[in-house]
């Protein structure tokens, strides 16, 4: 061993000492610090007594809650004997593969937009920050009250002389409904879009401008500029929003129910606390299930979008 080497481990540890790497390796785990914490006491904790809740008869007794292990009857009450969830969860499903392909389409296009040199560009990209203040609690709540509380049904844009136009455009009814229901919630889409926007707009910002210089001087049209260099180099950033898109849509997917149009996840609230104890378990059920669904089916489209992406050094 060196006398260097050996000078080192008498000292120990010491930041000083590290080199750049090993620095950067220390500040990644001070950052992670706090997520872990939130992870372990605010998600893990919760997950795990959910799962439990999901394979117990709940009993109230002495002012606390007691599980009686029953295995898979509370499971099988929800898929086999509850039909109205079964529904549900078949319509949050149809209404995610609307809405996410709609939201990266639509977050790509407008992060093209602000990425462009045009006098004004910080304000219009000020403008599409508000949908992630819309999308916090306090303003979602805002919103909602106020659309009720609306004595009519009219949006915020009005909209309807473009549904009349693709209505009466002789296109086939299906395809036809599917753009009058994009169109007619146009508002919301554009909402939930804003996480999305910030992500594109990094992943378009950190393209090499060599790469489009290369490309003109090839000769390339802005088609094929776009087919060419920036749809591959923003790849891993469409299937970073596809993820996020899809846990969104599943969160706070609006189903029917009653003739009323409700969030899923308050339905799962509403049968679990407004019942009797035992409705703890079934609506612990519910929840393993929905996490579940949403978990796979991020899982397959990871798995097909990944083989389209292009990672760079």
């Amino acid at each position: 061993m060196s006398k260097e080497k050996k000078a080192k481990k008498r000292r120990g540890f010491s930041y000083k000492s590290l080199d750049f790497q090993g620095k950067r390796s220390v500040w990644g785990v001070i950052f992670l610090i706090p997520w872990l914490f939130g992870v372990i006491f605010f998600f893990l904790r919760p997950l795990v007594q959910t799962f439990w809740y999901s394979v117990c008869s709940m009993e109230l007794t002495g002012g606390a809650f007691k599980g009686t292990f029953i295995g898979l009857d509370n499971f099988k009450w929800v898929l086999t004997v509850n039909a109205d969830f079964t529904e549900m969860l078949a319509e949050a499903f149809i209404g995610m593969l609307k809405e996410v392909p709609i939201q990266i389409f639509l977050s790509l296009f407008i992060a093209i937009l602000l990425n462009g040199e045009y006098k004004g560009r910080g304000f219009f990209r000020a403008v599409f920050v508000i949908p992630i203040i819309l999308a916090t609690g306090i303003a979602t709540f805002s919103l909602a009250e106020t659309s009720l509380n609306a004595q009519t049904s009219d949006s915020v844009v009005n909209m309807d002389w473009l549904v009349s136009l693709v209505t009466n455009s002789g296109i086939p009814t299906s395809v036809t409904t599917m753009l009058t229901s994009y169109i007619s919630n146009i508002f919301t889409v554009v909402t939930t879009c804003g996480v999305q926007v910030l992500l594109f707009l990094t992943g378009l910002q950190s393209i090499s401008p060599t790469l489009y210089e290369v490309a003109k001087i090839e000769g390339c049209s802005a088609f094929e500029t776009f087919c060419k260099v920036t749809l591959p180099m923003v790849s891993p950033t469409i299937l970073v929003c596809l993820v996020y898109s899809i846990a969104e849509s599943f969160a706070s997917a609006t189903v029917t129910y009653n003739s009323r149009t409700i969030t899923l996840s308050s339905y799962i609230h509403d049968q679990t606390f407004t019942g009797a104890a035992q409705y703890y378990g079934y609506g612990a059920a519910m929840s393993v299930v929905y996490f579940v669904i949403t978990l796979v089916t991020i899982g397959i489209v990871c798995g097909i979008v990944n083989k389209g992406v292009f990672y760079y050094d």
